[in-house]
């Protein structure tokens, strides 16, 4: 993923630990000031919450019917997710912007 912010072009790779803790869609960019959008990819999104649900319908059935099996493959289920992402971002989306301007309409790709 490119990490710049679009005004100043500066790296601003070393704030993803800030952003997992507490994350905002709209900071300042830590060099230049300017007000910046995070710019979260559909598929994130998409993986996200399928990783969530499919989590939480395994959880239930487990639940439901007493079964181990189905508590591991819940869990299974719900770390697909967070390990996806990484390997998500340095293959498919490594031209991705993940900032934009504040004002700009998030969703594009920008080289």
């Amino acid at each position: 993923m490119d990490y710049r912010c679009p005004s100043c072009r500066k790296d601003l790779g070393n704030r993803k630990t800030i952003h997992a803790i507490v994350t905002r869609m709209e900071i300042n960019c830590s060099f230049c000031s300017s007000r910046i959008r995070l710019n979260v990819h559909p598929l994130e999104s998409a993986i996200v919450f399928s990783s969530f649900g499919s989590f939480v319908a395994l959880a239930a059935l487990a639940y439901s019917l007493d079964s181990n099996m189905l508590i591991l493959l819940a869990l299974a289920a719900g770390m697909t997710g967070p390990t996806a992402l990484p390997v998500l971002e340095r293959t498919y989306l490594r031209n991705w912007a993940r900032y934009v301007p504040a004002g700009a309409n998030p969703g594009g790709n920008r080289s």
